[in-house]
Formats: C-alpha cells, sequence, structure tokens
C-alpha cells in the first residue's frame, strides 16, 4: 500500500541539507527557487551557506566573483559566487573551484544544470555537470508540464524528440513524463545512492489527479530513496511512501 501525505515544509527542508556539505541540483522547474529556499533554512540554522554554479545563474545580490574572495575582506554569512558576469549572469565555477568554496562555507549548493525555465529538459552530452564530490544531488521536475506539448515544455526538445522519435507536437502525458526519469535524460550521471527527485510546481499541475501515481512510478522506476510532491512556491510538500 502506497501513501501520499503532506509534511511540515520546515522538516523536509532541514532534511534535504541533512548532514549534507555539498548539494547539486539538476532537472529543470524550479532549481533556483529551491536553492534559495534551502539557504534561507540554512541560515536561520546558523550555517554560513553559499550559492554557486557549474553552469549559470542570474545575478542577485550579495554576490562576488571568484577573483574577490581571495582579496582578504571579510565574507558574510550568506552569498552568491561566480567566475564572472556576463548578460546579467554568474558563469560557472570548475569543480575544484567549487569544493574550495566548502572551507569557508557550511552549505554549498550548486545550481549544476540549465533549463532556460522550462519544466522538463533533455540533456546536451556535456551535461548535467555535477561534482563528484557531491554529497546530495536534488532531482527538480515541474509538473506543469504534464498536458503541454513536448515543444513547448522541454529544454533541448529538439534532442528527446531525435532520441525518442516523439513529434514535436506530442502532449506530455504521464508516461512521457516518467521518460524524462531515465538514464539519458534526466537521470544522466546521478548517483541514485544521493538523489531525491522533487516533482514541483503542484499548483499549476492540470492532472492532479494523477500526481500521486507519477509520483509512485517515478520512486519504482528511478531506484533512488525518495520523491517528494510539492509547491516550492507556495511552501506545500508530500511524500509519497510504502506503507
Amino acid at each position: 500500500m502506497w501513501r501520499f501525505r503532506r509534511i511540515d515544509p520546515g522538516r523536509v527542508l532541514s532534511e534535504l541539507t541533512l548532514d549534507s556539505h555539498y548539494v547539486s541540483f539538476i532537472g529543470a522547474g524550479g532549481k533556483t527557487s529551491l536553492i534559495e529556499h534551502l539557504a534561507s533554512v540554512g541560515i536561520r540554522h546558523k550555517k554560513r551557506a553559499v550559492i554557486t554554479t557549474t553552469t549559470k545563474i542570474w545575478v542577485k545580490e550579495p554576490y562576488a566573483l571568484l577573483s574577490e574572495l581571495h582579496s582578504g575582506r571579510a565574507m558574510p554569512d550568506f552569498m552568491r559566487v561566480g567566475k564572472s558576469v556576463e548578460q546579467r549572469k554568474l558563469t560557472g565555477l570548475e569543480p575544484q573551484e567549487v569544493a574550495a568554496l566548502g572551507s569557508n562555507f557550511d552549505l554549498v549548493l550548486i545550481e549544476a544544470d540549465g533549463s532556460k525555465g522550462k519544466p522538463l529538459k533533455y540533456p546536451a552530452n556535456y551535461e548535467p555537470v555535477i561534482p563528484s564530490f557531491s554529497d546530495r544531488v536534488i532531482l527538480i521536475a515541474g509538473l506543469d508540464a504534464l498536458s503541454g506539448r513536448l515543444d513547448e515544455q522541454v529544454f533541448r526538445h529538439e534532442l528527446f524528440e531525435r532520441a525518442t522519435g516523439t513529434r514535436a507536437d506530442a502532449h506530455i502525458t504521464p508516461s512521457l513524463f516518467l521518460r524524462f526519469m531515465e538514464d539519458d535524460a534526466m537521470m544522466k550521471g546521478v548517483d541514485r545512492d544521493k538523489c531525491v527527485i522533487v516533482l514541483n510546481k503542484y499548483d499549476a499541475c492540470a492532472e492532479k489527479h494523477a500526481v500521486p501515481g507519477i509520483a509512485k512510478a517515478v520512486l519504482e522506476a528511478s531506484g533512488v530513496g525518495r520523491v517528494l510532491v510539492c509547491s516550492i512556491l507556495f511552501e506545500t510538500y508530500y511524500d509519497v511512501i510504502r506503507v
């Protein structure tokens, strides 16, 4: 028997970073929002937190360039760090540079993938860029993709079309959504023992009735230990568990 239950957001946010120094975020549909939430939780727990990237993130205060961290100035308990600023985005660090941030911060939150704001993605051959030393990998997918057209809801949809033969105007059914949880798609390069899957935007999902079944299927098919359903925007979280 399976149970779909609402859980306390403060507790689950704390659990996502429990005993973790480096946390990488991949996928689509809410990475930045969840990273910001987890940074604020870390700060409330008196942790020094930094948000960084191996790809690109939007510039937002407080931030610093990597070169400035060696200037001798005192660092705040929370900041964002990139290598440079290009078109209002902080550019990515090399893995060894991300690792070095861990000597100054208790919690290093790493945006390790890009999706151009789409709820789903299919990776290029160089994606995602997950540092090997990540203690936890959080894969995010947007439930608002359900019922939408493939070419409108998927970043790099043309790669998915080429790999699967799916038409660009195909609508995303629950079974097609699950296809994105396979090894060549959003689970590419993911250590399942470290991974939590977060199905976000439950509030914007056109097929809410199907979500518990999708969450169960994702948990069974992916081999990860935990799948959450949530609306990060409204801070509501649900677990899917076998009882």
